[in-house]
Order: structure tokens, then C-alpha cells, then sequence
């Protein structure tokens, strides 16, 4: 019998033990931690940079991948605020036309804040540049461009010499991005744009060393111009082209 009662005693401690651990500390222990986590939980983003089809525009992509409510969201390039497109409850579109950093900033309703940045290079901003040039015996002037990004435009490629008039390449040979003029020894700028409006322009002079005609050192510039304005130029170019070919077959029946 006190066996039975000893038995029985141990068993309603153990039940008391239990039902403390189930029903005081397991809960006291949830609730402190969601508390917890809902005080001190940060926000986390994720960037995404999409590919470019013109070298001209991309989109970035902006994903929260928190649970909480967001109470700030901040975009901005550069230091500049940006406009941006909410696509679902948790990802965010951005338009971008220029390379440049992307800086995003975030608060969530508990006050804890995040922060992430995307570096965006690859729109084409840089004109082409000249990886070599030479003049040979008969004065002809030999340039080899290239543009990494969207390529030499070689409809663009023209030079103006020291009277002032258009010339253009007596030959061109694209694969090799090369393009040949007859040189004008008192100074030849070449403009060259690639196929997102960037232009290169560039001064070839000539110096008599022993006798013998030598190249200077190129000077140029580039420059940046938005598409429509490069469409605009090239058409008053072409028609330009086409107004002196015009005139010169005249003058040759004549």
C-alpha cells in the first residue's frame, strides 16, 4: 500500500512538472522570443540588375524578403532620388537609362533599417575610342576604332578637314573596325559615334621630321548625346551627304 502511494505521489510531481514546462515556460519562452524578433528583426533586400537590349535602358529589380510591414522604402542613383514601380507586395521595379550606383534604403514598422547598393555599368556611355592610327608614303591616313559595348556606327564616320569641308573614308573594313582618309597635313578631325549616339572627336596633324611627314599625337574629345538628337544629326548628315554628291554629278555633266 505505501508502495502504491509512493507510486502515485511521483506520478501527480511528474504531471506537475510537465504541465508547468507546457502550459508556463514553453509559452513564457514563444512569446519573449517572437517579442524579441519582432523588435530587433532586419529587413533584407535583394538587387537584381536585368540585361540591356539597346545598351540605352535595363531595369532594376527590388525584392524585400522580410515578413514584417514596411514603414520606408528609399531609391535613389547617384545620390538622386529615382522613380519606381511596385510590382507585387514585396518586389519593386526600377528604370534606369544611365550607369551609376543604385542605392536602396529600407525601415520596417519595428524602426530596424537595411540598406543595399548595385553598381550598374553596363549601359554604353563611353564613345569609341581609337586603338590605333598610322599614315603611310601616300599620305593616307589609316584609324582603327572600337567600341566594346554597342559598336562603331560607321554610317556616323566622317572628317572634317582644315577648309572646313566633309570628307569621308576612301575605304572602310568593319571586322577590323578601320576606316581610311586621305590626310590633310594641316589637321583632319575625325567623328566617329557609336550605335547609342556617343561620339569621338578627334584631331590627326602632321609634322615634318628629316623631311618625312609624321603623325602628332591625336587630341580629342567625346561627347554624349542623347538618340533622338543623334538620329536628328545623322539625317542632316546623310542629307547633307547626299545634297554634295548631288551637286558634284551635276557638276561632272556639266
Amino acid at each position: 500500500m505505501k508502495q502504491n502511494r509512493t507510486r502515485r505521489k511521483r506520478q501527480t510531481e511528474s504531471h506537475d512538472f510537465l504541465t508547468v514546462i507546457l502550459f508556463y515556460i514553453l509559452p513564457f519562452i514563444i512569446i519573449n522570443s517572437v517579442i524579441f524578433y519582432l523588435f530587433t528583426a532586419k529587413p533584407k533586400l535583394e538587387i537584381t540588375v536585368g540585361d540591356t537590349e539597346d545598351y540605352l535602358t535595363t531595369t532594376a529589380t527590388v525584392h524585400i524578403r522580410s515578413f514584417l510591414p514596411t514603414k520606408n522604402l528609399t531609391i535613389a542613383k547617384d545620390g538622386d532620388a529615382v522613380e519606381y514601380e511596385q510590382t507585387d507586395s514585396k518586389t519593386y521595379s526600377v528604370p534606369i537609362t544611365s550607369n551609376g550606383v543604385l542605392e536602396v534604403s529600407i525601415q520596417n514598422f519595428n524602426g530596424m533599417s537595411a540598406a543595399e547598393y548595385a553598381h550598374i555599368s553596363i549601359l554604353d556611355d563611353v564613345a569609341p575610342t581609337v586603338t590605333d592610327y598610322s599614315l603611310d608614303d601616300d599620305d593616307v591616313l589609316t584609324v582603327v576604332l572600337e567600341d566594346t559595348q554597342s559598336g562603331v556606327d560607321f554610317e556616323t564616320i566622317y572628317a572634317v578637314d582644315s577648309d572646313g569641308d566633309h570628307v569621308f573614308p576612301i575605304s572602310q573594313d568593319r571586322s577590323a573596325g578601320e576606316v581610311k582618309f586621305e590626310m590633310d597635313s594641316m589637321g583632319l578631325t575625325l567623328h566617329a559615334s557609336d550605335l547609342t549616339g556617343n561620339e569621338l572627336q578627334v584631331t590627326f596633324s602632321t609634322h615634318l621630321d628629316d623631311g618625312e611627314e609624321v603623325l602628332n599625337n591625336i587630341e580629342g574629345t567625346e561627347t554624349t548625346i542623347l538618340a533622338g538628337e543623334h538620329e536628328n544629326e545623322t539625317d542632316a548628315f546623310q542629307a547633307e551627304t547626299e545634297e554634295e554628291t548631288s551637286t558634284e554629278e551635276d557638276e561632272a555633266e556639266e
